[in-house]
């Protein structure tokens, strides 16, 4: 039984990696995704435990989308999501979640004190990939709400054989 359920729960995460949804193949594709100011609020949270306020981070993205744009198969691209701590306690990013093992991520590991930046780096393995593509990346951090989505897109044409 237990190797019938893990066989299951492979192939959820192989098609996961593998296929595009439906909401993915109809997203809006409109113009280019110009960097925009996208500001994540998060203020006190408002509980207090024994007549202590818990404060909260506060992050803003220049951009929450990029737009790779054609990408030759087998291409590794790279971008750069670039973030400022707007709060008044130090931002604490505890995990960024790719959504397809596709891609890969890097980011600011050390608080980043009130005003400072930081980034989340991705990088898109576009191998074995053609068409479409549209990912997202989550981050989690010491925020309220915890976690913020970033997506990427970029249009895959085959290598020639």
């Amino acid at each position: 039984m237990k190797q019938v359920w893990a066989l299951v729960v492979l192939t959820g995460l192989w098609m996961g990696c593998h296929t595009t949804t439906k909401s993915e193949e109809q997203a809006p594709s409109g113009g280019s995704m110009e960097a925009s100011k996208v500001s994540v609020s998060s203020e006190n949270a408002g509980d207090t435990t024994a007549g202590q306020s818990t404060e909260v981070a506060q992050v803003t993205f220049e951009t929450m989308e990029h737009d790779f744009g054609k990408i030759r198969e087998g291409e590794k691209v790279t971008y750069r999501f670039k973030f400022k701590n707007t709060g008044t306690v130090p931002l604490k990013i505890t995990d960024v979640k790719p959504s397809c093992g596709c891609t890969a991520s890097d980011y600011t590991r050390s608080p980043v004190p009130p005003g400072g930046e930081g980034f989340v780096e991705v990088v898109f393995d576009s191998q074995g990939r053609t068409g479409t593509q549209q990912k997202t990346v989550t981050v989690y951090a010491n925020t309220n709400p915890q976690a913020h989505v970033l997506r990427f897109k970029g249009e895959v044409i085959p290598a020639k054989q």
